[in-house]
């Protein structure tokens, strides 16, 4: 049986980096109420194979990657946790080396990785479970744009 906990979204959050349908998709999983990234739960609505486990995480493409992003990947932490400061010494080693394991797949000749991590109303997060993503667009030209990505919020000056 799926796990019921409260609040694991923010529909706002999603909705400041508008992608596809996925502020619809996160209406539909706050009225399922069960956290989307828990792994009895991730394939009810993510449309992306998955691509490896790890002991501690699971890879997947976003499936609502970005704008512009080339690639667009999701390390999702395999027990619910909310905060990196709570995991093992051995799933920081298991995060590099699933790291490692997709650049070298995709040929990862760079990227952003960063980490969602803690309170969504400081992270921008879209849902409260802690996960990576792993970012790689286009090589920058005159003709690039940035990719537009929600990180956090700033304060008042």
């Amino acid at each position: 049986m799926a796990r019921k906990r409260t609040l694991q979204v923010s529909i706002n959050n999603a909705l400041l980096v508008s992608r596809s349908d996925y502020a619809d998709t996160l209406t539909r999983i706050v009225e399922e109420g069960h956290c989307p990234f828990c792994e009895e739960n991730l394939f009810r609505h993510h449309s992306e194979a998955l691509l490896f486990k790890t002991t501690h995480w699971l890879a997947t493409r976003n499936a609502w990657k970005y704008e512009g992003a080339k690639h667009h990947f999701l390390l999702i932490y395999r027990k619910h946790t909310e905060n990196a400061a709570e995991l093992p010494d051995s799933a920081w080693t298991d995060l590099g080396k699933a790291f490692a394991k997709l650049s070298k797949e995709h040929g990862l000749t760079g990227c952003t990785l960063f980490m969602r991590s803690g309170d969504m109303r400081r992270t921008g997060a879209s849902v409260r479970h802690l996960h990576a993503q792993i970012v790689m667009g286009a090589l920058r030209t005159k003709d690039t744009q940035p990719i537009a990505a929600l990180i956090g919020f700033k304060g008042k000056k």
